[in-house]
């Protein structure tokens, strides 16, 4: 299953990764390296990541929303990352190691269909075991 809702063009420059403020200190500790976005974020392709691009890591204060064309605003942090894989898979694929790098919260296909949700506005009844996203690991530099 896709998401083509997804496929909307977005405020939040391509290049940049946007964190909320409860991950804030796993990022400035560098504890996430690994990040899951819900369709298919490939290359130069939907805001996706390409693998070796460095990219802009962000700490999101206030959320925006793509829908309404409001961008987040972000508190002065300044942190680059490199892409290190990008990999488009479907939700029912994922095994316990998929989620390695990710926060605390995101641990299983459960969890991470619950954050998806909440974070993207998608109701769990459209991320199934079918449904692709993109996991994405960086590393920090």
């Amino acid at each position: 299953m896709t998401l083509d809702r997804l496929a909307l063009s977005s405020v939040t420059p391509r290049n940049e990764i946007g964190f909320r403020k409860i991950y804030s200190d796993l990022v400035r500790g560098k504890k996430i390296t690994t990040i899951f976005r819900p369709g298919e974020r490939t290359c130069n392709f939907n805001k996706g990541f390409c693998e070796g691009e460095i990219i802009d890591i962000k700490i999101i204060d206030k959320v925006g929303a793509d829908w309404a064309n409001l961008p987040p605003e972000t508190i002065s942090f300044n942190q680059k990352a490199k892409i290190l894989t990008v990999d488009n898979m479907e939700i029912g694929s994922l095994v316990a190691g998929d989620f390695s790098g990710s926060s605390p919260d995101i641990f299983d296909k459960q969890s991470l269909i619950y954050n998806l949700g909440v974070i993207y506005n998608i109701p769990p009844s459209e991320l199934t075991d079918d449904s692709v996203i993109t996991k994405t690991t960086f590393s920090y530099l």
